[in-house]
């Protein structure tokens, strides 16, 4: 019995590898599915060619300007190169900006591009994180809020902050999707970064503006010694932590309703202003990573709605 079940485990593996498509779910929102590597700290990485070139894709919700590894396509640092034959559902190809890509981790092969908003932002993409294979599905057409209502899901992004059209941003913030939260009386939007690898898994990131706004409010919490490093575009940073007590973080609808909640988080504060984001701002905000997405499940982020959308969770 053993020796069967073994031989069957190794059989479907194979049918997997061979057939990727055969093991991906149904979508919600009628788009093409695609297989998610996400080995490496739960981050969404596809397999893709590109300008006749194959390799590892991460799928960066929080980046704006899609990005290959220089040293692969011979170009220099900070160039643009137009590149076409890209596998990528629904995109052709466009432009891209060469960068060094070695020094971050990824699945075998190293990360040979980034795919950003710009490409995103114009589509319907879904992640699905749940067995036997995650995948995400990116789509033309806007979703159907009905058919994402009725299969249990709830409307969690802030508008002026993710759309296929720019005028919808809101003034100097960049397209990237945007959620609210709440700990304890302090409500603040959340960035979504899903090139954020956050360790450990389920880390809420805050920029100088929010960590005072929960001290001023007198919300319990207490500090945590770290040691972890964070490799950014300024250098390495060791950012301060504090842990919550008590209060559980919940992510809440536009209208202010508990849409999930988990336990009380840690909180990470990020300080390197050189490389924009978060810790730029003056007013409060929140950034949280990869692991979120497993930790939904299934989500939506549709720029043609300008939506982000989980299951709801209370």
């Amino acid at each position: 019995m053993a020796i069967r079940l073994l031989a069957a485990t190794v059989a479907l593996a194979w049918f997997i590898a061979a057939n990727p498509a055969a093991a991906v779910g149904a979508t919600l929102c009628g788009g093409t599915p695609i297989p998610l590597d996400t080995s490496i700290s739960d981050k969404p990485f596809v397999n893709l060619t590109l300008g006749g070139i194959n390799g590892n894709f991460v799928l960066d919700t929080a980046a704006t300007g899609s990005l290959v590894d220089r040293a692969r396509y011979g170009a220099a640092a900070g160039s643009k190169i137009a590149l076409s034959g890209f596998t990528l559902p629904t995109v052709q190809g466009g432009e891209f900006v060469a960068v060094d890509l070695q020094a971050f981790q990824a699945p075998a092969g190293g990360e040979l591009g980034v795919v950003a908003t710009d490409f995103l932002s114009l589509r319907s993409l879904e992640f699905h994180y749940g067995p036997p294979q995650p995948f995400a599905a990116l789509g033309d057409n806007a979703c159907d809020p009905t058919v994402l209502r009725q299969a249990g899901f709830v409307q969690v992004g802030l508008s002026g902050y993710y759309a296929a059209d720019l005028n919808r941003l809101k003034h100097g913030m960049p397209n990237v999707p945007v959620i609210g939260a709440r700990i304890g009386q302090i409500e603040f939007p959340v960035q979504v970064d899903t090139g954020f690898g956050d360790f450990p898994r389920g880390i809420v990131q805050v920029n100088t503006a929010l960590i005072q706004a929960l001290h001023k409010a007198g919300t319990p919490m207490h500090a945590v010694p770290s040691d972890v490093v964070t490799i950014g575009c300024s250098g390495k940073h060791i950012y301060e932590r504090w842990q919550i007590d008590g209060l559980p973080l919940a992510i809440i609808t536009e209208g202010g309703d508990v849409a999930a909640s988990y336990p009380p988080p840690l909180l990470e504060v990020k300080v390197d202003t050189e490389c924009g984001g978060i810790s730029s701002f003056t007013d409060p905000f929140g950034q949280i990573g990869a692991s979120w997405l497993s930790l939904w499940e299934q989500s939506v982020f549709d720029g043609l709605s300008s939506t982000v959308w989980i299951r709801a969770r209370k």
